[in-house]
């Protein structure tokens, strides 16, 4: 009697655990779905997800929530927590970002209880540019990016659109030029104000011949990423704008009027802001929008660029760093010396990381605090 009373003890214990665990399970909403580039080729790359704007159930404000995965062949598939059925205000921040750090664009989801997988056209409520060159399209994704695309060297004629052409007909303007000119040279001597007409016109196709030899120039130097560019302006790095963080406060102020406007990159928790979609800027003044007002524990950091003198500056984008990503090894080596020590943007699967927060740089060398998992990524930015 004994002995059967322990067996159904334990049957009753294992069906308890087993109904808990299919309850906690079915409260999970399934995003499964293909991501294609622009050009229709499966998408591969990151995703990091941030769930934001959760209010508890006692009235707190819960800090936001992220987690990564990772896409291969276009295949999407996340287990999230609904968000319409959690508070009004809760939402998922979704950041891709490709393998090679060229194609990026964020989106919002709201993602709705669903005994069956969804796609992300299903939850997605808005796409915006990222902090990366490309754009992204097919059933799961969509969205584009203001800058951030790298040219590979040599750059030839024929990789920049008119170049070829326009080279050709200027080249062709000026042969059929000094021909009428030797044709006529005995024949107009005298006429002062034809030869003046036709000396201004050889001037002009002159300076377009220079001014197309400056841009290809420049073109090369800036796609090296390591050639000295003569700027006329200053920098300011790793701002912190002032302004209380705690859920409410939508204004925050920088220290100055970022000039140009579009120079300014804000990050909010290591992820990129876009004007428009999560704030407006009006001045040195930033105002975030309702659904992206930072949230108490949120850390917001700012780059820009203000007037100053003429100065060279030395440019590198989109290095990565070596050393073996292998979930123990937790330094990495530049090529360079970022200088000065803040120019250096770090980001780990697309995410910013914080420069004494979540690592550390002497020299060259830069020591994360969490090692880097496999499968990870590491890009780095900066001047010197």
């Amino acid at each position: 009697m004994v002995k059967i009373r322990h067996l159904l003890s334990s049957f009753l214990i294992c069906a308890t655990l087993l109904s808990t665990r299919v309850l906690a399970q079915s409260t999970l909403t399934e995003i499964r779905d293909t991501i294609n580039t622009p050009s229709g080729a499966p998408f591969n790359g990151t995703v990091v997800i941030t769930w934001t704007g959760y209010v508890g159930p006692n009235g707190s404000v819960e800090s936001p929530l992220s987690t990564s995965a990772k896409i291969y062949n276009g295949f999407l598939s996340v287990l999230l927590v609904p968000t319409t059925t959690a508070s009004a205000s809760a939402y998922y921040r979704v950041v891709y970002t490709s393998s090679d750090g060229s194609l990026t664009w964020s989106e919002i989801w709201q993602v709705p209880p669903s005994p069956i997988p969804l796609s992300v056209a299903s939850v997605r409520t808005s796409s915006s540019p990222g902090g990366s060159s490309g754009s992204g399209s097919g059933s799961g994704s969509g969205g584009s990016s203001g800058s951030g695309q790298y040219a590979t060297l040599p750059i030839s004629i024929s990789e920049i659109t008119g170049l070829s052409v326009d080279l050709s007909n200027i080249s062709n303007n000026i042969s059929t030029l000094t021909s009428q000119l030797n044709a006529l040279s005995p024949t107009v001597t005298n006429d002062d104000s034809l030869l003046t007409s036709l000396n201004t016109t050889m001037t002009n196709l002159s300076t377009t011949v220079a001014t197309l030899t400056a841009t290809v120039a420049a073109l090369e130097a800036a796609s090296t990423g390591s050639a000295a560019v003569s700027v006329n302006g200053a920098y300011v790095d790793a701002e912190t704008p002032s302004g209380t963080i705690d859920g409410s406060n939508p204004t925050f102020t920088l220290a100055q009027a970022p000039v140009p406007a579009a120079s300014l990159s804000l990050y909010r928790n290591g992820l990129v802001q876009t004007v428009g979609v999560d704030f407006t800027l009006y001045g040195s003044t930033i105002t975030f929008l309702s659904e992206a007002i930072p949230q108490s524990n949120d850390v917001l950091v700012a780059y820009y660029r203000v007037p100053g003198s003429a100065q060279a500056v030395n440019f590198v984008d989109s290095e990565i760093p070596s050393g073996a990503i292998n979930g123990t090894n937790t330094s990495f080596v530049l090529v360079g010396l970022p200088n000065p020590t803040k120019s250096l943007k770090l980001y780990k699967n697309g995410v910013l990381l914080l420069l004494n927060t979540d690592y550390t740089l002497s020299g060259s060398t830069i020591t994360i605090n969490t090692p880097p998992q496999h499968g990870d990524s590491l890009l780095a930015d900066y001047r010197y």
